[in-house]
């Protein structure tokens, strides 16, 4: 209980203003505000981010991290340096993994994507890299992959082996899952049985079908209508096998799912190799990063809260960041004010949604000269500390 009935605590919650103020420049600019008008004021900045530009920070933002850059197999088969950070936790070591560090798209010119061929083999050996470290929590981002192989290449690297009919190791990509007749389970890391994976997981595509991350993803990677065919004979194939196993209860293949459960299909099945075989938890990023950072806790004591990002419009609603805040916010009966660079014409819809208790634009306090400079990262935290000096 805060004896002083005056005195208030705001927790301030927002994404990166694009282009101009990241996450924690934004929240300590309004904290500042602030505390110019209410010294005696109890202000907590958040850094939070929708699972895109700035989750890391915004994850390791009390964290004393070290950052490892390791030689991995990239998406074609060649070596790639692929960086990660870790941090002590009350879990432990923990790790935040982007998988497109090791097997993202923007890795493969345009000319080379065929997602028949490219591999996760990266983003295992950057998980036996961490495990080497010490490393058995991890958090890892998959979006924005290049690949289409059910996450078999990112096992491989872990010691599972994927056998044909002959008893020889499947090939990278794709095209592996229409050999695969047998798994072998005998030599995986034996750290990896003690470790735990939540996985930021945004999308809800299953497995396989219409739906699944051949035909819905597979094009953009370079696959053709007659490759996605293919592709999605194979990932049928997979699940098959797999949950044969998983059934009887064979080895460290989980039954926590199937080809349906919602997000398998991310990154080209990788979502489907973490679900079944290293027991992940399929979250949204910002569902993860709320829980990493308390949020929640921090909220529940509060008497107001702050939330906003560069532009505020109807896609605000979509699932993105401060949408989430005030989600929760509400939760807990917390007036929401939210704040942004500037408007988008359906701005009204926000205002409308019951999320937020009212929105603000910089842009409405500037004049035609001011607005040309407000970009500018200065100018930007300026104009963000007077605007919510005015709001107080």
């Amino acid at each position: 209980m805060r004896e002083d009935k005056n005195m208030k605590k705001v927790i301030v919650a927002l994404d990166s203003f694009k282009g101009s103020m990241t996450s924690v420049e934004a929240g300590m600019a309004v904290k500042a505000g602030i505390e110019q008008i209410h010294p005696d004021w109890e202000v907590l900045v958040y850094p939070v981010a929708d699972g895109g530009e700035g989750t890391v920070e915004a994850l390791t933002y009390k964290h004393k991290v070290t950052q490892r850059v390791c030689s991995v197999t990239g998406p074609l088969g060649d070596p790639v340096e692929a960086s990660y950070v870790w941090y002590e936790s009350r879990q432990g070591k923990t790790a935040i993994i982007e998988m497109a560090a090791a097997a993202g798209l923007p890795l493969v010119p345009e000319s080379m994507r065929n997602p028949m061929h490219t591999t996760t083999f990266g983003v295992g050996e950057m998980i036996g890299d961490a495990i080497s470290e010490g490393c058995r929590h991890f958090v890892i981002g998959i979006g924005g992959s290049a690949t289409n192989d059910a996450g078999v290449g990112m096992l491989q690297a872990l010691g599972y082996h994927f056998w044909d009919a002959a008893g020889n190791e499947v090939p990278y990509g794709a095209k592996g899952l229409l050999q695969i007749a047998d798994i072998g389970l005998d030599e995986v890391m034996l750290e990896v049985s003690s470790s735990t994976f939540e996985i930021a997981c945004d999308v809800t595509n299953p497995l396989t079908g219409e739906q699944g991350c051949s035909a819905v993803y597979g094009p953009q990677k370079g696959a053709d209508a007659d490759m996605v065919k293919v592709m999605d004979e194979g990932m049928v194939r997979f699940a098959n096998l797999v949950e044969h196993i998983a059934m009887c209860d064979e080895g460290p293949i989980r039954f926590n799912g199937n080809r349906n459960t919602q997000g398998t299909g991310a990154a080209g099945g990788l979502g489907y190799a973490f679900l079944m075989f290293l027991n992940g938890k399929l979250k949204p990023g910002i569902d993860i990063l709320f829980e990493a950072i308390g949020l929640e806790d921090g909220i529940a004591g509060a008497d107001y809260v702050i939330t906003g990002e560069g532009r505020l419009d109807a896609q605000t609603l979509m699932g993105k960041t401060p949408a989430g805040v005030a989600r929760l916010a509400k939760k807990y009966g917390k007036p929401v004010i939210a704040v942004s660079g500037c408007f988008g014409a359906d701005v009204e819809q926000c205002r409308q949604s019951g999320l937020f208790d009212d929105c603000y634009a910089i842009e409405e306090m500037l004049s035609e000269e001011e607005q040309q400079q407000a970009m500018e990262r200065d100018h930007a935290i300026h104009n963000l500390q007077k605007l919510v000096q005015r709001i107080i």
